[in-house]
């Protein structure tokens, strides 16, 4: 038996597929299976039922990946007590959102890089719902993403939080000088869509001011979003960060009189069965640099 083969078998049980499990541990399935199979050997039970579509856990591979979880922290938590902080080593893919990759996201990894140079992060930018799925199914080890999560696999711990207003091209405010809610039935709502964080939002704006909205159009990037609003197709909302230097430019008009879009607050979210000592350092590290209202350097 060995680190290796146990930790196989853990990945192998906590992703969503072998394909999954192999990828995270840069193997061929042909390689992790191997690994499986003699650590089974030396068990003398299978840890795998095969028989099925997807290989599921045994009766004996639920009972032991407990303590294989324990067994694999505690050989990382025995390596950092020689090499201590420096020491942290592996590869940690995450997913972001598109203002956070815009914002706080590269101090982040300048910060982790420097600290911890060992170890190797992969940022994924995606809209929340794709990353919260990515992340139950173990593609991901982390994400920084808009609400809590309600999946019982996922735990969500609150970390920073994004301010929102709303705004429209001015040549369309000349068209229509009144400026009220009203006009969210005249030109279409420009957002993001039905998976991004900030649907909720505008659903509870929607609801606590009575407005009624006509058409929408959606986008999954707020660049694609900044664009259309520009451009006069439709009205919407953008990070403050991300609409101070086109307010600032004439490109764009806040909507001042409007009542305003309700914060909204970001989590990070993990595996609720990843105990791994390197979590607790990349949580520390994140509540260290989060910051929403940062400057968004290609638009200054």
């Amino acid at each position: 038996m060995t680190l290796k083969q146990l930790e196989a078998f853990f990945w192998a049980a906590t992703c969503a597929s072998f394909a999954v499990a192999a990828q995270r541990l840069h193997l061929s399935v042909s390689t992790l299976s191997k690994r499986i199979s003699e650590l089974e050997a030396s068990l003398g039970e299978p840890l795998f039922d095969r028989d099925t579509y997807r290989a599921t856990l045994t009766a004996t591979g639920h009972a032991i990946l407990p303590h294989v979880s324990a067994l694999l922290d505690q050989s990382e938590a025995l390596r950092l007590i020689v090499k201590h902080e420096a020491g942290l080593q592996g590869h940690l893919r995450f997913g972001v959102g598109e203002l956070a990759s815009q914002t706080w996201l590269p101090r982040f990894i300048r910060l982790a890089v420097e600290r911890y140079p060992a170890l190797q992060l992969e940022p994924n930018v995606e809209i929340g719902s794709t990353m919260e799925q990515a992340l139950e199914n173990g593609e991901l080890d982390f994400t920084l993403a808009a609400g809590f999560s309600s999946r019982r696999s996922i735990v969500s711990r609150p970390l920073g939080q994004a301010q929102f207003i709303w705004v429209a091209a001015p040549m369309l405010l000349r068209a229509h000088p009144e400026h009220s809610t009203a006009l969210l039935q005249m030109a279409p709502l420009i957002t993001m869509p039905s998976g991004a964080g900030t649907h909720r939002m505008v659903e509870e704006w929607l609801s606590r001011t009575g407005v009624v909205l006509g058409r929408s159009l959606t986008c999954n990037t707020w660049s694609a979003v900044s664009a259309l609003l520009i451009e006069a197709v439709g009205i919407g909302f953008l990070p403050q960060a991300w609409a101070a230097p086109l307010l600032a430019r004439g490109l764009l008009q806040s909507m001042s009189g409007w009542p305003k879009l309700k914060p909204l607050h970001y989590s990070l979210q993990m595996r609720r069965d990843d105990t791994r000592p390197v979590m607790r350092s990349i949580q520390s590290l994140l509540e260290e640099v989060v910051d929403f209202g940062l400057p968004v350097s290609f638009l200054n």
